[in-house]
């Protein structure tokens, strides 16, 4: 069998130091995000633009996980703590990584059940402060 460099193990996602395993059925399993946009241009009429620039937009996690997993009920309990957060990614086949910090749980997932199929967990972490790099950016 052969191990593709997109593949779940070699992907991994921390949450408050737990590597995350659980993940549910959605495609893609895991979602990281700008907050708001690093860049605003403001253009005037005669066509001139300012360029406004964000240093830190935050930073944004979707995680989907299997409904009543480990993982799962894992973020349930620090949700109903109320700490702050710290998570990081890493993808081996992409070479990007990223890491969130002064983190809360937005909301908990809505719960689809009582039809042929159960909906994922999707959880939504927002992070004050990131630090991120994509392709091998040094």
């Amino acid at each position: 069998m052969t191990t593709r460099a997109f593949d779940n193990e070699n992907f991994v996602v921390t949450v408050q130091s737990r590597r995350i395993r659980d993940w549910g059925i959605t495609d893609p399993p895991f979602v990281a995000e700008d907050i708001d946009d690093s860049n605003t241009l403001s253009r005037g009429l005669g066509g001139n633009a300012t360029k406004f620039s964000r240093s830190n937009p935050g930073l944004r996690f979707t995680l989907n996980l299997s409904p009543g997993s480990p993982d799962s009920a894992f973020l349930s309990l620090l949700f109903r703590s109320n700490v702050t957060l710290e998570g990081s990614y890493v993808n081996i086949g992409t070479l990007e990584d990223g890491a969130g910090f002064e983190g809360v749980i937005t909301r908990q997932p809505s719960t689809g059940r009582g039809g042929p199929a159960l909906t994922d967990d999707t959880w939504v972490i927002e992070f004050n402060g990131s630090d991120r790099k994509f392709g091998g950016d040094v």
